[in-house]
């Protein structure tokens, strides 16, 4: 037991048969505690907001980690997993705002916006 503990590898590889055996398809993210917190589930908290063990916050349209911070409410944009490193993907924030407003929608939270905007297929579009 002593060895699981001190090697990082054999606990990597136990995160990704956990997940994977949830069924999440670890392959898709950019590490294995990546797709730990964006596939986040809590018995007690349906929503990770309401979780204290969801440290990062994964916004699948925006395709953005971030670590929340203050009041619960505000979120700082990582770009590097905080455990080994691994580099995220780049924001597609702008990218979002900017295809929205060349389809003629310049304010997308108070506008009614097509649904596909509202998840990530927007992006598999792009």
């Amino acid at each position: 037991m002593d060895h699981f503990r001190s090697c990082s590898e054999c606990k990597y590889a136990v995160l990704v048969d956990t997940l994977e055996k949830r069924g999440v398809a670890v392959a898709d993210y950019p590490c294995a505690h990546m797709a730990q917190y964006a596939e986040f589930y809590c018995e007690q908290h349906p929503n990770p907001k309401d979780c204290n063990d969801a440290t990062i916050h994964y916004d699948e349209v925006f395709d953005e980690y971030s670590i929340q911070h203050g009041d619960g409410n505000s979120q700082l944009t990582i770009n590097n997993c905080p455990w080994c490193g691994a580099k995220l993907p780049e924001s597609k924030r702008d990218l979002w705002f900017d295809t929205l407003e060349s389809i003629g929608y310049d304010d997308p939270w108070d506008q009614e916006i097509p649904e596909k905007y509202k998840s990530k297929s927007w992006r598999q579009h792009c």
